[in-house]
């Protein structure tokens, strides 16, 4: 990710830069995870207009920031890990699924 598309990431977020966190902190990763839980929305639209689902971080960013749109789960973890990882933070992404 380059630093122009964590700029956009995080106006998307409501943080203007330069003002965007330089440390990973928990209290950032606090503020950052309630940022993206209040602006981008869950939402499987293209699972319902037959768009191609595709999880690779560039397609993810522009969806999330470029189109502003949301998406679902694995959309937009994955997309917001890739901010965290940019910002310094461990990611780790594992997979999971509904029981039963």
């Amino acid at each position: 990710m380059h630093i122009a598309q964590v700029d956009a990431y995080l106006r998307r977020l409501g943080i203007e830069p330069p003002a965007w966190p330089t440390a990973p902190t928990a209290d950032v990763l606090l503020d950052l995870h309630l940022r993206h839980l209040r602006q981008v929305p869950f939402e499987n639209l293209s699972v319902h207009l037959g768009e191609e689902i595709v999880l690779e971080e560039k397609r993810l960013l522009d969806k999330v920031v470029g189109a502003r749109r949301g998406g679902f789960c694995y959309e937009l973890n994955g997309a917001f890990g890739a901010l965290l990882a940019e910002l310094g933070f461990g990611v780790t992404l594992l997979a999971a699924r509904v029981h039963g």
